[in-house]
């Protein structure tokens, strides 16, 4: 199979063209028709064919095949010209591994054991070093990718590496060493975003991975970043910054199958407590919780009587036996609310 990178970056170039061209890996392309990839061994490399509307061309070095639409002016000419373009791209990656490439290899999980020791040691790179990934993902980036955007403005130490890992992702391997928190590896973070947002107008989430002390860990710590957006856009909506190690409330949640989750978040929301949960009452419930079960800021939060609070958790008592104000009670609620968010409430939806 092709290096992914490669085509994102062919798929890059590409789209910058008069007609849109499509690209994929020729041993990959599992999702073209059957009647294409059945002519497709007896396709001509760099011989447009038309097949149902669509123009394919082969290209044997890199093997990829090129598609687009037939009927679009020119369509014949910008698919040859863009052939001409990938097997000089292709061409031009036939270069000896850098360090970038070791550390890109790595953080996918596909270098291990003597490969990665053996590379490490050809590039000189740190095998022992206390040091965590930071996962930067973009939706939008325009003609631009990730790491384009990211690499003029990232604040670096000498040790600090960044990667691109594709179009919308890059990766910074972070050096610790200094005793960093997680809390001000969060900080940074959110100024990356706010220095982003300012120069660029781009919006991303962040991840960040549990640090790590051998360049080995460091696959398991981009993995960590990854699944730390993943959560926290489920549990933490609002926020845009995930810090993995956080999140142990939430990962728990996610690994629950999805009839458990739903069973138990059904002994609180039903029918019968609908009424009671409406969205007043649900926001007034969040708020309390966000103030630490404290019923003077809360009341004061939500510019009401603390009485009118008083009475609004004695009625969540009264009709689920579980008071707020208790510590216990509250947390037992909170999990049980929090179901929902990982698919607990699609079964009582049913």
């Amino acid at each position: 199979m092709m290096d992914k990178h490669l085509l994102d970056r062919m798929e890059l170039v590409l789209s910058q063209l008069s007609v849109p061209v499509s690209v994929m890996d020729r041993d990959g392309g599992a999702n073209l028709p059957a009647e294409v990839r059945t002519a497709l061994k007896d396709m001509t490399d760099g011989v447009p064919q038309a097949m149902d509307g669509m123009l394919y061309l082969p290209v044997k070095q890199p093997a990829v095949l090129l598609s687009c639409p037939d009927k679009l002016p020119g369509a014949r000419d910008v698919l040859i010209i863009g052939g001409a373009l990938v097997t000089s791209m292709g061409s031009g990656e036939q270069h000896s591994e850098n360090s970038f490439d070791v550390y890109r290899r790595a953080l996918r999980g596909e270098l291990a054991g003597a490969e990665l020791e053996a590379l490490s040691n050809e590039h000189q790179l740190p095998r022992e070093l206390e040091r965590c990934v930071m996962v930067f993902h973009m939706v939008q980036t325009g003609k631009s990718r990730a790491f384009e955007l990211l690499r003029e403005i990232t604040p670096m130490q000498d040790k600090d590496v960044l990667i691109d890992m594709d179009r919308h992702t890059a990766a910074l391997i972070k050096d610790v060493s200094d005793a960093e928190t997680m809390e001000d590896l969060a900080q940074y973070a959110q100024a990356l975003q706010e220095t982003l947002m300012g120069e660029t107008a781009h919006q991303m989430t962040v991840g960040i991975g549990r640090s790590c002390h051998t360049i080995e860990e460091l696959r398991e710590s981009y993995a960590e970043a990854k699944r730390a957006i993943e959560v926290g856009r489920i549990f933490q909506a609002e926020e845009s910054v995930f810090v993995y190690s956080r999140l142990i409330l939430e990962r728990f949640l996610m690994e629950l199958p999805q009839d458990i989750s739903a069973a138990y978040h059904a002994m609180l929301f039903n029918r019968k407590t609908a009424r009671l949960f409406n969205e007043e009452m649900l926001y007034t419930i969040d708020m309390f919780f966000k103030k630490d079960l404290n019923l003077s800021d809360t009341a004061r939060q939500l510019y009401i009587h603390r009485n009118t609070l008083v009475y609004r958790l004695d009625k969540v008592q009264r009709l689920t036996g579980l008071d707020l104000r208790s510590f216990d009670d509250a947390v037992t609620f909170k999990i049980l609310m929090e179901l929902k968010k990982c698919g607990g409430d699609k079964l009582n939806r049913k």
